[in-house]
């Protein structure tokens, strides 16, 4: 993910947007003096939708990235929001105050950049009270964007290494006991599509999509970024379509026990 460009990263995260809004729609009963630590908040535009919501009291957002909290506190901040630079896989990140504090959580299109995802969960129960309640969503492996080889571009990024790291596409029941591991009760658990859309997208939407997540462009230089983000786009097109009809995320809704 390019975190260094918050500006684009907002403009094109519409997608990621979509998929937050329905798991929220499907998951989330706002009760009066809900208490939300979104984790993984990016530039905080679900923050501040989630912040008014009917009962909320106060939405709590955390990123790894500066740049992104930045905006998110200049653009998406409300009387009851507040943004904080966090590593979600840090135990020693999560500040005192939020220890058993939350009475819901949620993670969008974001634990697919922890390596170490134990942790990442064990640091979010720990992060809840007693039956609060987490909606989290993670990409699959059969999402093929990580794998993507273009031999023309090898010798740019043969000091890269991608650093994304989806869900088993064979092991969804892998994740619910994962969950139960880390201290919740595991309400539903199952692979699921993307995002629904009216159209599909465009080569145009889709590169739109892409950008921000590449974060080999760095390696690129960047008067070749746009020949390589069309090449790289209708490759994940191309795998896309050949793998129509398979679940592209894997999602959760659980409580803490």
């Amino acid at each position: 993910m390019d975190t260094d460009n918050a500006e684009q990263y907002a403009s094109n995260r519409g997608e990621q947007q979509n998929v937050a809004m329905e798991l929220i729609n499907r998951y989330v009963q706002w009760k009066e003096g809900d208490l939300v630590l979104d984790v993984g908040c990016g530039t905080g535009e679900v923050i501040k939708f989630m912040a008014q919501q009917t009962g909320v009291k106060a939405v709590v957002g955390f990123d790894l990235s500066d740049n992104f909290i930045r905006f998110a506190t200049e653009h998406n901040s409300t009387e009851i929001t507040s943004f904080y630079v966090a590593d979600a896989s840090d135990p020693t990140a999560m500040r005192p105050g939020w220890e058993g504090f939350f009475t819901q959580a949620t993670c969008f299109t974001m634990l697919h950049w922890i390596q170490d995802k134990r942790t990442c969960l064990r640091n979010i129960c720990s992060c809840l009270q007693p039956g609060g309640q987490l909606v989290i969503n993670c990409l699959l492996d059969t999402a093929g964007v990580s794998d993507i080889d273009l031999p023309n571009w090898r010798h740019y990024l043969k000091d890269f290494e991608y650093n994304l790291h989806p869900w088993p596409s064979n092991n969804i029941k892998g994740m619910q006991t994962l969950l139960e591991e880390c201290g919740f009760k595991v309400d539903e658990c199952l692979g699921h599509p993307g995002p629904t859309q009216d159209e599909p997208l465009d080569e145009e939407g889709w590169k739109g999509v892409l950008r921000p997540v590449l974060s080999q462009l760095k390696y690129i230089p960047e008067e070749k970024h746009d020949e390589y983000l069309t090449e790289y786009t209708r490759a994940v097109m191309k795998r896309v379509k050949e793998q129509k009809g398979q679940p592209e995320q894997v999602v959760a809704h659980a409580c803490k026990i």
